[in-house]
């Protein structure tokens, strides 16, 4: 395939879900925008650029209220976040506040980077992920990525080009990761990561991930 067939199939995916929007269901319009990013890293790779690939790190977090968490130490990084789990008899027209203080037990997702270089957590939220430099490049909200050809990885490889002991080839080292949540975005360059479900209350929670990074 060449960039101009991978541009034609790319134009063709967004017509085909323009054409759908109205009429399909959930789920057609969601393949149709699955096949759209598809289209989106075909591109890319193409062109030799970053782009953004699903991955599964094993646990998935809640899209309205994941109030992610993040704890980081030289090396290690852990993010906690609330689980999406469905209510029974929930019909979508009414929302549940999540308070973090409650002490009771709820499901929670935990993901520890590990071999950490740098850490970035703030913006953009849901809202403003257009503005992303991966936007049209395979991210998605909500979603984990791995980044292919990180820019951010060369750019952290290039600084460290000044070290005397420095030894290039970091790409095949560290990879790029980026965690699109609700309201933050956390990206992370690290050698590698584990991930666990829990369930217990927020609090105590955060204070078990302390203790661990403190270890």
């Amino acid at each position: 395939m060449s960039p101009r067939d991978a541009e034609q199939r790319l134009a063709a995916a967004k017509a085909h879900l323009h054409a759908i929007a109205e009429s399909a269901s959930v789920e057609e319009r969601l393949a149709a925008w699955d096949e759209i990013k598809v289209a989106e890293r075909d591109l890319a790779r193409l062109r030799g650029e970053e782009y953004a690939t699903p991955v599964d790190l094993g646990v998935q977090w809640d899209i309205g209220a994941p109030l992610p968490y993040v704890l980081a130490a030289s090396g290690r990084v852990l993010v906690l976040f609330y689980v999406g789990v469905p209510s029974p008899g929930w019909d979508g027209t009414s929302v549940e506040v999540v308070d973090p203080t409650n002490e009771r037990p709820a499901s929670l997702g935990l993901i520890e980077f590990t071999g950490v270089h740098s850490v970035k957590f703030g913006g953009p939220n849901d809202e403003a992920i257009k503005g992303h430099p991966l936007d049209g490049r395979g991210l998605s909200a909500y979603r984990a990525h791995r980044i292919a050809n990180s820019r951010w990885i060369a750019q952290e490889e290039q600084i460290n080009s000044v070290h005397y002991l420095h030894r290039g080839g970091w790409h095949e080292w560290l990879s790029h990761y980026v965690l699109c949540f609700h309201d933050e975005m956390l990206e992370c360059l690290a050698r590698s990561w584990r991930s666990e479900s829990l369930t217990s209350s927020l609090p105590d929670a955060l204070h078990d991930a302390a203790r661990r990074i403190l270890s």
